[in-house]
């Protein structure tokens, strides 16, 4: 299977909103009940993947195979906290691949075409939110370098 790594243009915009929908009803009926399934094609949702795909702040990657696209990444230069001394950081905000093209190293390829890109930033720090029971996501993390920094705990009143 050949797999092709582009950055997304805003003719691939739709094709990444239809599979950041697929990732969040995923991870609504998996870790979060609370997502907001409207968010991806609504006002806010498609100004993100505009800006993300136009701004030279952000980055989306698309992976491409049979000229369809299977799978996408989407991150960006992040503001960093004051109260520490980071260099330039940037997040790997969201990413999904269709189940059928899974297991196929696509996620990998399009994260070391992301830490490409990075180090055209001069990024020094790269980092990533998980649902903490998304165990396949951790461990594909943990594979590639990250390391746990901090958990955020939450309580239902």
């Amino acid at each position: 299977m050949n797999i092709i790594i582009k950055n997304a243009t805003m003719k691939d915009l739709r094709k990444v909103q239809e599979l950041n929908l697929k990732l969040f009803e995923k991870e609504h009926k998996e870790y979060d009940s609370l997502l907001n399934l409207n968010w991806t094609f609504g006002e806010i949702g498609t100004k993100y993947y505009k800006d993300r795909i136009s701004k030279d702040d952000g980055c989306v990657l698309v992976a491409i195979t049979d000229n369809k696209i299977v799978g996408y990444l989407c991150g960006g230069l992040i503001k960093t906290q004051e109260y520490r001394n980071l260099p330039i950081v940037a997040e790997l905000e969201n990413t999904f691949v269709l189940n059928k093209f899974r297991s196929k190293d696509i996620g990998k390829k399009l994260y070391n075409k992301f830490i490409e890109w990075c180090k055209t930033k001069n990024v020094g720090k790269v980092k990533v939110e998980a649902s903490a029971q998304n165990e396949l996501a951790i461990k594909f993390y943990r594979n590639n370098n990250f390391k746990d920094y901090s958990l955020v705990l939450e309580a239902d009143l």
